[in-house]
């Protein structure tokens, strides 16, 4: 895909996972749009770069040792699929976590303009027509 810089892609995220915005700016529009995961208590739809900060932030407040690592990206189209993992602790519980989600962006002249966010990455594949899965492990099916 030529308007999408996979390597820029990825050093967003390397920098979003250590707090730092500046690289993700300069690849997200700064009207897009972020929708977090409809089933998620208090699912909420972020705008701009505000918006970008504010769900992080969001995170960050409900997670003690939060950690938020990029494990894949796909493309296909206007379409990148990002599977992220994400590990920490519950702030009240204490409770220790690790998921897998996935972002699919939806891209316009190389900058993020729709960001949605899925429970299961599978279901970012599907939905950006990429037909790679991910098994249980999360590592990339053949």
């Amino acid at each position: 895909m030529a308007q999408l810089n996979l390597e820029s892609w990825r050093e967003a995220y390397r920098g979003v996972g250590g707090g730092n915005f500046e690289k993700a700016f300069e690849l997200i529009d700064p009207a897009d749009e972020i929708r977090d995961r409809p089933e998620s208590p208090d699912a909420e739809t972020y705008h701009g770069y505000e918006g970008v900060v504010r769900a992080v932030r969001i995170s960050e407040e409900t997670f003690d040792e939060l950690q938020f690592q990029a494990e894949h990206f796909f493309t296909e189209g206007d379409r990148l699929v990002v599977v992220v993992r994400l590990t920490g602790r519950g702030k009240q519980s204490g409770v220790p976590f690790e998921e897998r989600v996935a972002h699919l962006w939806t891209v316009r002249n190389g900058r993020g303009t729709l960001l949605q966010v899925y429970t299961d990455p599978d279901d970012a594949l599907a939905a950006a027509g990429i037909a790679q899965r991910l098994g249980a492990s999360g590592k990339v099916d053949p």
